[in-house]
């Protein structure tokens, strides 16, 4: 069901004002048509429209590329929606957006998708409508292309306002024509005010209408009020005036008129037109008293300012666009072309070329196009829109968007019209744009990296060609699975984790593992990121296959921290214990010492004191759990860690060891000590030495001989 735009709150001025505009239902017009086309031009969209909406409808000023529609109703107006909003209303996929998708203009013809438009808005800040573009494609407009529309659409909002003061202008014109007959009518009917202007002394005499132009009432019970001219125009410009006066009486004329710009009471500036005739002359022929009338003519001044403005505006917009305009009379075969389309040729402002001199601009491969376009416009009306190559008066080569259609008077087709832009940038960045992404789908595929992309739940919606290899796999066989998949199930939370921080903070790098298809273990150093740039958000992810370095790492720390001979830990995994704040928990330490291991080295050899050795780490190995730690701490001492163990499982544990010590390779005494908040690692181990040698000490000395 289509969705009406609220109402304005402002909704009774607003209509108020675009009927005193009084522009709708009028004819089209070359400056409103010009703008719509330079519009569509700048977006790359099939159809540009100035668009106004009226109580129950949206009527259009012009339209371009929509032809046989002048209207539409207002429920269903997409530009209803554009006067709500301060800037650019863009849509980039109408049947997306519930505002629009059950829109008939959507469902039906012109079947829109892609619709942005800028809200005409006048200097009282009332809305009357809006400059559309439209296509029947999705798409969307960069910074670039938004920011000319915009200026574009304060273009019309300028060209509305003028409109509106050139018809008051040309209606004071035309009262000033009929001022010769009706001059007393004028007057009394008019705020035109009588002066009588002493040239030699700059005195003014001004009857009451003047309180209306100046500020200044006559004096009272007076007919006139005497002031200064040159208080009331400045010096320079009465000085002005007065050589005009001067060299009108001395070429025997008595008729005068001129403009002025007056001070006015409480200090703004406004223009005054005055119409006299020298009624005395001073000594020497000089005139002396001048007496007429005067209309304000500020607001007529002001649109012919403002217009010039807005004619360069208009012009800058075009210089920025880099769009020009022409037309060709079908009669005369007269070519016309403005000042930016004589720029993009290369050619003088005011260049008027023959059809052959046009059509030899462009490229001799392109020339059988645009030909071929002229002439099916002449014969059946039919409009083109081309883009191709062309090479400027100075010689040089661009590539130039042409458009031009047919219009017709009193049936018979008049003229073409038509617009012309140089698009060479924006060719030379597509060419760019289609190589720069076909080096990077080369590289995507042939990285020896890991490169793919995957959506917010894991799952891969990419991957290069080489990692699929490494792990054994198609890429169709990845694809659409989720990265769990090809992870160890006790990795689950911490890949949960990784999606959340991304979430959160746009980027995370770090270590992930992943399962070969041979069941490998393969460990890759990620660094992904979030892309929210295009319609759906997922995650970029670029990961180097570290698995060797790993394994190399954790053998080279395996063979830093582990004894060669008996494979227990040695001092230095103390050390890394003592200094990671992870393992600041309790440890249960037992030290163990070889009894009389001295005199198997001198009796038996090293070689049998080594087997002892060997012996007695798998021994101790057998009664510890997975999680503890056997270390050799040098010659025949020997450390047992207890992960979290408390006293009493240290004790358990160090009595199974002496109930099993027959089960040993030669005798031992223990020790126990505690590692806890309070103290060290190196505290602990004093403990359980200290208790061992306690413990000797207190029991008769005995032989036990290794086997």
């Amino acid at each position: 069901m289509t969705r009406p735009a609220p109402l304005p709150s402002n909704e009774s001025r607003r209509i108020a004002r675009l009927h005193e505009l009084a522009v709708l239902d009028t004819g089209s017009e070359p400056l409103f048509d010009a703008l719509a086309r330079a519009a569509a031009l700048v977006a790359g969209t099939p159809i540009g429209m100035v668009t106004l909406v009226d109580t129950h409808r949206q009527w259009f000023k012009a339209n371009h590329g929509l032809p046989g529609v002048s209207e539409t109703p207002r429920e269903v107006a997409f530009c209803a929606h554009t006067i709500l909003e301060d800037g650019l209303l863009e849509i980039p996929d109408a049947r997306e957006d519930e505002r629009f998708a059950a829109n008939p203009l959507v469902t039906g013809s012109p079947d829109i998708r892609f619709y942005a438009g800028a809200p005409i808005s006048l200097h009282d800040g009332l809305r009357m409508g809006a400059l559309c573009v439209i296509d029947r494609e999705p798409r969307q407009l960069d910074d670039r292309q938004r920011a000319i529309l915009a200026e574009l659409a304060h273009a019309v909002s300028e060209a509305l306002d003028q409109r509106a003061l050139v018809i008051d202008r040309n209606a004071a014109l035309q009262r000033e024509a009929d001022a010769g007959e009706r001059l007393a009518q004028i007057i009394d009917g008019t705020s035109a005010g009588i002066w009588h202007w002493n040239v030699q002394t700059g005195e003014l005499e001004l009857d009451g209408r003047w309180v209306d132009i100046i500020g200044y009432p006559p004096v009272e019970m007076a007919p006139y009020t005497t002031i200064s001219l040159p208080t009331l125009s400045g010096p320079s410009a009465w000085q002005r005036l007065v050589e005009r006066a001067r060299r009108l009486a001395s070429s025997g004329s008595d008729e005068f008129d001129g403009e002025l710009k007056l001070r006015h009471k409480d200090g703004h500036d406004v223009w005054a037109l005055f119409r006299g005739r020298i009624t005395s002359l001073g000594l020497g022929g000089q005139p002396h008293w001048i007496q007429g009338t005067a209309i304000d003519i500020t607001a007529r001044k002001t649109a012919e300012t403002r217009l010039r403005a807005s004619e360069a505006f208009l012009d800058r917009t075009g210089r920025m666009a880099a769009v020009g305009g022409w037309e060709m009379d079908l009669e005369t075969y007269k070519i016309t072309w403005s000042d930016a389309t004589c720029r993009i040729h290369g050619v003088a402002e005011g260049y008027a070329p023959s059809m052959r001199e046009g059509l030899a601009f462009y490229a001799p491969e392109a020339r059988p196009a645009i030909e071929a376009a002229f002439t099916r416009a002449i014969s059946d009306g039919t409009s083109w829109d081309l883009e191709l190559p062309f090479v400027t008066a100075d010689g040089r080569d661009i590539w130039v968007r042409t458009l031009g259609s047919v219009e017709h008077e009193d049936g018979r087709a008049r003229r073409l019209v038509g617009a012309l832009q140089d698009i060479t940038v924006r060719k030379q960045a597509v060419e760019a744009l289609a190589e720069s992404e076909q080096r990077f789908r080369r590289l995507f595929q042939n990285s020896l990296g890991l490169i793919c992309t995957h959506d917010l739940d894991g799952v891969i919606l990419s991957v290069n060609l080489a990692a699929a290899r490494t792990l054994g796999y198609r890429v169709a066989e990845m694809m659409g699975r989720s990265l769990l998949d090809f992870m160890r199930d006790e990795v689950a939370a911490a890949f949960t984790a990784y999606l959340d921080r991304v979430r959160s903070n746009g980027a995370d790098s770090g270590v992930l593992e992943l399962m070969a298809k041979d069941g490998t273990r393969h460990t890759w150093q990620y660094n992904n990121m979030l892309d929210t740039t295009g319609p759906e958000t997922y995650v970029l992810g670029h990961a180097q296959d570290i698995t060797e370095r790993r394994d190399l790492e954790r053998r080279l720390r395996e063979s830093a921290i582990r004894d060669p001979l008996t494979g227990c830990f040695n001092r230095r995994f103390l050390a890394e214990v003592e200094a990671d704040p992870r393992q600041r928990i309790a440890w249960g330490c037992i030290a163990i010492d070889l009894d009389r291991f001295k005199q198997v080295n001198d009796t038996y050899g090293h070689q049998r004191g080594d087997e002892v050795l060997v012996a007695m780490a798998q021994f101790l190995r057998t009664h510890v759990r997975p999680d503890d730690a056997v270390v050799r701490l040098g010659g025949d001492e020997f450390l047992v860690m207890l992960r979290g163990a408390d006293a009493d499982a240290t004790q358990a544990i160090a009595t199974r060891m002496l109930d099993d010590r027959s089960q040993a390779p030669i005798g031992f005494t223990v020790g126990q000590g505690l590692r806890h908040a309070d103290n060290t690692l190196e505290d602990a181990i004093a403990e359980a030495d200290r208790k061992l040698y306690e413990v000797r000490a207190q029991r008769p000395a005995y032989s036990r001989h290794a086997s």
